[in-house]
């Protein structure tokens, strides 16, 4: 094999591959590691595990035609470093090094064979597609998957719940103390509905690689427990949770005491000032009390004392006094975007949480109990 690239494509190669092919140790092995392709005029970069694989190809110019199975974990980094744009990549069939040289620099990384690699399957014959845009889909991951579960007993919560009906996409996830829920327009309906379960972590991965400067269209894929997705030059395969994912419909509370309407800078700071002292104290708890004008929070620490702050706000209905984890609220308002959020709620339930004037995105709190 021998390739000559510009270093810009093949550091966008090998970034859009390494989180996959990165392992906890950094022993050569043959489930660790990466693999660069060339054949049919296409140079290609991959990496696969048991959850996720990935593909994407790059620009370049193939001398010779071959493969090399890489795992080090100094390769990126080097590469970013390397003193010429120009980078010309070698490997002889029979030999266990790939050189790479850029300048007058000369690296001698050690392979394995490329044969142990577990290429990444093109998934076909799907039970239902859709495509939606890279902007969408960044915008339905990053406002809920925040709010999974990390406790492994429950496997369920610990992903994503994708919802495609009709010309509707939905995402929802919850940990059980807190759902957050987005929902956006499908320009083309959907034939088959699509409910699926997407590990969290493979979603962290799938956002980063989503091209947000401008919307690039995204093609989605459910093949049997597997669901693939589409872009540009990138190609991802990631493993669905096994298991029914509960009506998130059902806990989305619609009977309320009081609506209050409060600016969300103004609040946001009183939250995050009430917490200094709560986050150090078990679960983080703020008492809030709702009232005609103003919101009351306050805080405690049996170390460390007590907070109290004022934020100015416009009810209607009945006051209130409820107490949250800090931690839960702040979380929310990190993900709301208008000058000013409502919450709904009443005695001893949960709270929904919405931007003023913007249904799109519900989020839900359980209260705390501290009697």
């Amino acid at each position: 094999m021998k390739l000559i690239l510009k270093k810009e494509d093949l550091n966008k190669g090998l970034q859009t591959v390494q989180k996959v092919a990165q392992n906890k140790n950094n022993n050569l092995t043959s489930e660790n590691g990466l693999l660069i392709k060339a054949m049919n005029d296409v140079i290609e970069f991959q990496a696969n595990d048991y959850d996720m694989g990935i593909k994407t190809i790059v620009p370049g110019i193939i001398e010779e035609k071959g493969e090399a199975f890489v795992a080090n974990p100094y390769l990126m980094e080097l590469t970013r470093k390397l003193p010429s744009d120009e980078i010309e990549i070698t490997k002889k069939d029979a030999d266990t090094q790939m050189i790479i040289k850029g300048g007058k620099l000369k690296f001698e990384c050690l392979t394995m064979n490329p044969n142990d690699f577990n290429e990444v399957e093109i998934l076909e014959n799907g039970y239902s597609h859709f495509t939606t845009t890279s902007v969408v889909l960044k915008d339905l991951i990053d406002n809920t998957s925040y709010a999974c579960a990390t406790d492994v007993a429950r496997p369920i919560f610990m992903g994503t719940y994708l919802d495609v009906q009709g010309d509707t996409i939905s995402m929802v996830a919850t940990d059980t103390h807190r759902l957050a829920l987005k929902t956006a327009p499908l320009d083309s309906p959907i034939e088959n509905p699509l409910q699926a379960v997407i590990p969290s972590r493979l979603l962290t991965e799938i956002s980063r690689q989503l091209p947000t400067d401008i919307p690039e269209a995204v093609e989605i894929t459910a093949v049997r427990s597997y669901l693939a997705i589409k872009f540009g030059n990138v190609y991802i395969r990631t493993r669905l949770i096994e298991g029914e994912f509960p009506n998130y419909r059902r806990v989305i509370p619609t009977d309320f005491q009081c609506s209050i309407t409060v600016g969300r800078s103004e609040f946001t700071g009183a939250v995050e000032r009430a917490s200094i002292v709560a986050k150090d104290a078990q679960y983080n708890v703020i008492n809030f009390v709702f009232g005609d004008g103003e919101i009351h929070l306050m805080s405690q620490n049996p170390d460390y004392g007590t907070i109290e702050d004022y934020v100015a706000c416009q009810m209607t209905g009945e006051p209130l006094e409820i107490s949250f984890n800090g931690k839960f609220i702040l979380d929310i308002l990190k993900h709301c975007h208008d000058d000013e959020v409502v919450l709904n709620t009443r005695q001893n339930s949960p709270m929904l949480v919405q931007d003023k004037g913007n249904e799109a995105s519900v989020f839900v709190v359980t209260p705390m109990r501290t009697k």
